[in-house]
């Protein structure tokens, strides 16, 4: 009786003790999963889709983030934004240049006249070149992308002397004409003065089927195959030919415009060169006032853009009345309305001349 009782107790300490043990193991276990530092993912994105080299003129691209370019990546009159991986350099010009948090660039960096935003997670193993001249921006017009540069206050400045040089070499221009063709400037006025209305239509009807008209001319003359060399003399003779029609009337309204301010004024000194010059400095008064007063303050820039607006709408409408009445004349080769006959004067008797 005794040695069960013996037995039986040996047997309960010996489950209690393998009780003890499998509580500490499992204790321990959890303990260690508790404390076990949880899987850090690796923040590097996998690079999977391999391309070549990459060049982009007048657009911008993307290197996406699944992306690798074997080689340089060059990007001209567009803006870049790396994503992905470059094993080469970049070149951007006449753009701007955004380098993601995941960039890795493993060439130089070139960028010329544009903007640089760089992620402080990007990596760029080459140096850096940043080689730009006021703020570059990009215009799209019909998916064309197309660089603009903004340069502050010194670009107001710039836009003035650009006008004061347009104006100059125009005034130079118009004068050679004065020289040279006095009369056909005299009969293109006459016709702009006697039917503007008809001279505008004329000259719009030219400028919107003008370039239309080339193009079905040349591609006419190049399915004769015959033709092909005349494209090359005809194509240049037309353009010369409308730029000389648009110089001509322009003139001539600026000679007719500068002769009814002499009126007006109650003297006339018989000059054209004079009354054009009259003309011309009337017709590009709202223009040249609009960019003196750009580079005021800023409460005057508001003004200015008015007076831009009415100087391109003035311009525009003597360039095309110019237009239209060049082409009603002829080139000024004949009239469409009479000379004014010149008073006779008697020996004795002033004229007067109004």
């Amino acid at each position: 009786m005794r040695q069960v009782r013996s037995r039986f107790q040996r047997s309960l300490v010996r489950a209690a003790a393998v009780t003890l043990l499998l509580f500490a193991a499992a204790a321990d276990t959890h303990a260690q999963n508790s404390t076990a530092p949880a899987p850090v993912e690796n923040e590097t994105p996998r690079v999977y889709r391999t391309t070549g080299s990459r060049v982009a003129v007048g657009r911008s691209i993307q290197v996406a983030s699944d992306e690798e370019v074997s080689d340089a990546v060059v990007v001209i009159g567009g803006s870049l934004r790396v994503d992905g991986r470059v094993r080469d350099g970049l070149v951007v010009v006449g753009g701007n240049l955004e380098l993601g948090p995941r960039a890795d660039v493993r060439g130089d960096v070139v960028l010329v006249g544009g903007r640089l935003t760089r992620d402080p997670n990007a990596r760029v193993r080459g140096s850096v070149s940043d080689i730009s001249f006021g703020d570059w921006s990009t215009w799209v017009i019909g998916g064309l992308h197309l660089p603009v540069v903004d340069f502050g206050d010194f670009g107001r400045w710039l836009s003035l002397m650009g006008t004061v040089v347009r104006v100059a070499l125009l005034g130079l221009l118009m004068a050679l004409v004065i020289l040279v063709a006095r009369a056909p400037v005299a009969r293109v006025g006459r016709a702009a003065a006697a039917q503007p209305g008809r001279a505008f239509a004329l000259g719009l009807i030219t400028e919107l089927l003008f370039v239309p008209a080339v193009i079905i001319g040349s591609v006419g003359l190049i399915v004769t195959i015959i033709g092909i060399p005349l494209v090359a003399v005809l194509v240049p003779l037309a353009f010369l030919a409308c730029f000389v029609a648009l110089l001509l009337g322009f003139t001539a309204l600026a000679c007719r415009i500068g002769e009814w301010a002499e009126d007006r004024l109650g003297w006339r000194a018989h000059s054209a060169l004079l009354a054009t010059s009259i003309g011309l400095l009337l017709i590009l008064a709202p223009t040249m006032l609009s960019r003196m007063i750009g580079v005021a303050s800023e409460p005057l820039r508001f003004a200015a853009l008015w007076l831009l607006m009415a100087g391109v709408v003035l311009e525009f409408v003597i360039w095309t009345m110019g237009l239209g009445a060049a082409m009603m004349t002829g080139f000024g080769r004949w009239s469409t309305v009479p000379p004014p006959v010149p008073p006779i004067a008697h020996p004795g008797v002033a004229v007067l001349t109004s």
